[in-house]
């Protein structure tokens, strides 16, 4: 092989053939790595998906019930106050929820959410 290894020609031949195999290696590795990116991308975004879907359900079932509860306790709701009660998060309707008990009126929610 000692004769073989001094030829320019082989040399030329094993430098191309290596930089094309580390070409097709890379491919190769980029295929899979963005196959598996893809997969893992999918599962995160099907798990947020899912996590954001339950806290928008949880919200606009506390929504609902606080919208039957608050005109038991403080009469019709002008579209300001409902407005408002829209706007709060999750924990702050549920904190209401608890608050409209002692509610006596109008003035009991107004005076809740100017806190």
């Amino acid at each position: 092989m000692g004769i073989l290894d001094d030829s320019v020609t082989y040399q030329a031949a094993v430098t191309e053939y290596t930089r094309r195999g580390r070409l097709e290696c890379l491919a190769e590795g980029e295929r899979h790595g963005e196959q598996r990116g893809r997969q893992q991308g999918l599962r995160q975004g099907l798990h947020q998906g899912l996590k954001e879907g339950e806290l928008q359900g949880k919200q606009q079932e506390a929504q609902a019930l606080v919208l039957r509860q608050l005109p038991r306790r403080c009469g019709q709701l002008s579209k300001s106050q409902e407005l408002a009660m829209r706007a709060l998060s999750l924990e702050q309707l549920e904190a209401l929820a608890e608050a409209l008990l002692d509610f006596d009126g109008p003035e009991a929610f107004d005076a809740w959410l100017a806190v």
